[in-house]
């Protein structure tokens, strides 16, 4: 049986070398950059907002030095989650109750146990052991990661890092387990989906995510968004609560945060792109969004 880990990881790719004056009043945005500068709106110090992406690899993992600089130059640093507790989160991806065979029928359990022989190496009692009381997100996480153990970065844990190594706050706009809720409220059939989209394709997600990691790395956080929108199979049929939502939450938080502190905020780039993502709400309460181009 191979090694099993879980890690929670998101990645930043920023470098700027000019600032250009320029707006998102039109969708899609034709501004390629990951990094925005936010101003106006009578906030006393300028801010940044930083798009990512939950995983890459680690030959494409880049922290240059203009990046370090802006967040050492902050006066606090805002992720999704402010304190990224491995122990924590794995606590939040275990059942209560019952096991993840409760979720499917009697053959679909044969194409589980039979998938996960073939694709994570382990038995049947191996996997009622050692997987049985894992949430489905938790699975589908564990398949979409099994090979790239030792081969990713998270910009996450390296923020966090440096932020405390500086004695820089680090504040978290949601918690752990208001993350992991938005699946865990889904209906049984789409948590089923989740896993069955997996048995039936698997190698459907690293291709998904090569062809995401490609996309991102065009900087474009309209195109970002468009893509998990229209491939995000059947998470995405909870779009809502998995972006919408969570955008105007995220909000008047926000906007206390960089009323009077210079703020670094990252959060997933699928958030900043779109009609109703984090830029363009930000601008229609008033704020000046620039994208800084490198």
């Amino acid at each position: 049986m191979k090694p099993i880990q879980f890690s929670v990881v998101v990645f930043f790719l920023f470098l700027y070398t000019s600032i250009t004056a320029q707006h998102l009043d039109k969708f899609p945005t034709t501004a390629n950059t990951l990094l925005w500068k936010i101003e106006g709106n009578k906030i006393k110090k300028d801010s940044y907002i930083f798009g990512t992406i939950h995983m890459i690899y680690k030959e494409r993992f880049y922290f240059p030095d203009q990046l370090k600089t802006i967040i050492q130059n902050s006066q606090q640093v805002v992720l999704e989650i402010g304190d990224l507790n491995q122990n924590e989160v794995l606590q939040h991806l275990m059942l209560e109750k019952g096991t993840i065979l409760d979720f499917f029928e009697p053959n679909q359990v044969d194409s589980l146990l039979n998938w996960a022989k073939n694709e994570l190496e382990v038995t049947p009692e191996q996997f009622k052991l050692g997987l049985g009381k894992m949430k489905p997100f938790a699975l589908v996480q564990l398949a979409s990661q099994k090979d790239l153990v030792g081969k990713i970065e998270s910009y996450d844990l390296t923020v966090q890092a440096l932020a405390k190594s500086n004695e820089i706050p680090v504040l978290g706009l949601e918690t752990i387990a208001q993350q992991i809720a938005i699946f865990d409220n889904m209906d049984t059939l789409q948590q089923r989906e989740m896993i069955m989209e997996l048995i039936r394709n698997p190698t459907q997600d690293s291709n998904v995510m090569e062809e995401m990691f490609t996309i991102y790395l065009k900087q474009n956080v309209d195109e970002m968004f468009l893509y998990l929108e229209q491939e995000g199979g059947s998470m995405m049929e909870s779009s809502d609560a998995l972006l919408k939502n969570r955008n105007y939450n995220w909000i008047p938080q926000i906007e206390k945060l960089i009323k009077k502190k210079k703020t670094f905020i990252a959060v997933g780039a699928g958030h900043l792109g779109g009609e109703d993502g984090v830029l363009r709400l930000l601008e229609k309460q008033g704020y000046i969004l620039t994208p800084v181009m490198f």
